[in-house]
């Protein structure tokens, strides 16, 4: 008779962790019913409206529809095909639809930390993915988000098996095909995803050079990429009216868009929030030392200034840890797609401590990631940090859902961004510190 193996609580807190972190959203969206953001829902059911007297004129009709086309598709569009005469009904519907791109993004996450061999993968994606940062502003605030983190994860998950070996012919060019269309999406979901999109490029770039370093091959790659990238914009564009004088639908929400950048700071973390009386103030009036005008610096051109000075930096870091980690491969080893994770994760923080107009959940695609590289890297102190600002990112979230902090925003929003300030000059020392070439062992790669 054959005795049944003896229960390990170790193996069951690793599963058990991962699917809790899955069903959380549902569980706080159906046990809080009014716990989201609302003008945000008020200006999708506007949008749904708009978008049942036709998708194709849906810009047309409802001129305060500021997203492209797939990101107005999941917001008005998921909205209107929910047909429920009860508002909060309809609202958590929507948002049960949204969490399923939570639970998604909890597997991918497993499946990079497992490429990677790390011990506990799933226990680890189980803990990123309940940390409040992954999914308070996400489908319980009411917002798309979750799903441009898919397509994020989802480009990472394929550029670990683009990279497994040396592809070539028509499996090469099928992969540059797919990270085309991938692209594609995320330039059709959302304007916040578009700084992440720089950043996947540059990466994406780097793996085609490593391939080959003649000019034709990496110009055909590029074209390759380019073409699958433009195709499904121009195939939608082609089915849109968005009115004369716009050479596509993603042009005209850029020219027609918010004008987030006009003000210090719109609850997000920059810089300028710290050396101004008013942080919802105008970003294009002089900064001031001791009384004396700086003009033509103004913290919105200043802002672009340390954009373009603190990406250089991590770019600079990003390209040493290529060339340091380099084999002699023609694909990227394990140590230099962790550089890739760390430079991704930098360029989204880069953004929010720079430029102006930054909103509080603009750090939404940062966290996930830098958790990732952090528990990669194994190293403890980074790990504790990542957790314990992700922790913090999630109160403050929190905090602004309940409207606790509202009327004292002009304090708050500067300690936020000391906190934030303070985490992002630890990353950039530890990187600099330390070279991702001597941080896996050999054997993982």
């Amino acid at each position: 008779m054959n005795t049944p193996p003896p229960f390990e609580f170790r193996r069951f807190v690793y599963w058990i962790v991962p699917l809790f972190a899955i069903l959380l959203p549902f569980l706080v969206i159906r046990t809080f019913p009014e716990f989201f953001h609302r003008p945000d829902i008020r200006a999708f059911q506007t949008w749904a409206q708009a978008w049942n007297e036709g998708a194709g004129d849906v810009y047309l009709n409802c001129p305060t529809c500021n997203y492209p086309f797939v990101g107005t598709a999941l917001s008005a569009g998921l909205m209107n095909s929910i047909d429920f005469e009860n508002m909060f009904r309809k609202v958590n519907r929507f948002r049960y639809y949204l969490a399923l791109a939570d639970g998604v993004n909890v597997l991918l996450v497993w499946f990079i930390l497992a490429r990677f061999k790390v011990r506990a993968a799933p226990l680890w994606a189980g803990l990123i993915g309940l940390v409040p940062s992954s999914w308070l502003g996400a489908s319980v605030w009411g917002q798309i988000d979750g799903v441009g983190q898919t397509l994020l994860l989802a480009f990472f998950a394929l550029l670990l098996l683009f990279h497994q070996k040396n592809r070539g012919g028509g499996v090469y060019y099928f992969f540059l095909a797919a990270f085309g269309v991938l692209l594609s999406l995320m330039l059709m979901t959302k304007q916040l995803i578009y700084f992440s999109v720089i950043g996947l490029g540059v990466i994406l770039l780097a793996g085609i050079v490593l391939r080959s370093r003649r000019i034709l091959p990496v110009m055909t790659s590029i074209l390759t990429v380019g073409i699958f990238t433009a195709a499904p914009i121009l195939l939608v564009d082609a089915n849109l009216r968005f009115g004369d004088g716009y050479y596509s639908h993603i042009h005209y929400i850029l020219a027609t868009g918010s004008d987030h950048g006009d003000k210090i700071s719109s609850l997000g973390f920059n810089i300028w929030s710290l050396v101004t009386d008013d942080v919802r103030g105008s970003s294009h009036l002089p900064l001031t030392m001791g009384g004396l005008s700086l003009a033509p610096f103004t913290p919105y051109i200043a802002g672009f200034i340390l954009f373009f000075i603190l990406n250089g930096i991590i770019l600079f870091l990003f390209i040493r840890d290529l060339r340091q980690s380099n084999e002699g491969s023609s694909v990227f080893n394990l140590r230099q797609f962790l550089a890739a994770l760390m430079y991704f994760a930098m360029v989204n923080i880069v953004f929010n401590v720079a430029l102006t107009g930054t909103h509080e959940r603009y750090l939404f695609h940062f966290f996930s990631f830098i958790l990732a590289a952090s528990i990669i890297w194994q190293n403890r102190p980074l790990i504790v940090a990542a957790f314990t600002a992700s922790l913090l990112y999630g109160v403050y979230i929190f905090a602004y859902l309940n409207n606790m902090f509202f009327r004292r925003d002009q304090e708050i929003t500067p300690v936020a961004t000391l906190v934030h300030l303070a985490f992002f000059i630890c990353l950039l020392i530890f990187w600099v510190r330390n070279s991702t070439s001597q941080t896996l062992d050999k054997s993982t790669t």
